[in-house]
């Protein structure tokens, strides 16, 4: 099912939502992104706007990212103590779902993993501007820093993949693929959200279930805003995967 675009539509709280929807809002976030690191003259095209981020990110390397966003991360890192202790081990949900014609959704997390574990960190910032570092550390943690949606401030996330973990979603029968991970904090602390992420490719093209289980007590419109976040990454993703990738 190769060829074509995928016309990949995105369900975000009970709307269809299209792909050139999805784009505006990677733009507009891109648009931010440019201003933080200082990348002068940005593109207006998207695909353009994406690969000048990426080169910057790359040319700043991890030690003056996390440099730039220390004072948000120490900040997000007192927040998300809070929240999980207020939370007391309860989710709160942030779910979408991607149909495509044409392509495979089952493809896209072994395109993630074989990013992750041959250290191709552009084709992994690549999919959002929010993301600034993606990993793999020696302990079998994939270290992430992002944005969430809604946020204001970066957070670093552990991922440490899992059959099962904590994830509090269960595993739908009719997507074969499943990718399940704990989060963390900290590199030794305990789980304090999940993802369970489901793919099932479909005769006429894919469908792809999005989970993030946040902590309970994680503001609502973080949430909310943070399934754009997941349609725009996993979009990007899924074309990269099928080699529609600009």
């Amino acid at each position: 099912m190769a060829g074509g675009g995928l016309d990949i539509t995105a369900d975000i709280g009970g709307q269809k939502v299209t792909r050139d929807e999805v784009l505006a809002w990677e733009r507009r976030r891109a648009s931010k992104v440019c201003e933080k690191l200082g990348v002068s003259a940005p593109p207006d095209d998207v695909v353009a706007l994406r690969g000048a981020l990426v080169a910057r990110k790359l040319e700043l390397g991890h030690g003056a990212l996390e440099e730039l966003l220390a004072r948000e991360l120490r900040w997000s890192a007192r927040a998300g103590r809070v929240v999980a202790g207020l939370s007391r081990g309860r989710r709160r949900l942030c779910t979408v779902e991607l149909t495509g014609t044409g392509g495979s959704g089952e493809a896209m997390p072994q395109h993630y993993r074989r990013a992750m574990e041959t250290g191709d960190e552009a084709a992994l910032l690549a999919a959002c501007p929010d993301h600034y570092i993606l990993r793999a550390g020696a302990d079998a943690l994939q270290q992430v820093i992002e944005t969430p949606g809604g946020s204001p401030l970066a957070a670093r996330i552990f991922l440490a993949d899992s059959a099962n973990g904590t994830a509090t979603t269960r595993a739908d029968p009719a997507f074969p693929v499943q990718w399940v991970a704990d989060g963390c904090t900290s590199a030794t602390g305990p789980a304090t959200g999940a993802i369970r992420h489901q793919f099932r490719d479909e005769p006429s093209g894919f469908r792809a279930r999005l989970t993030v289980e946040f902590p309970a007590a994680t503001p609502p419109h973080v949430v909310r805003a943070h399934r754009w976040h997941l349609a725009c990454e996993f979009s990007n993703w899924i074309e990269a995967a099928n080699g529609l990738a600009g």
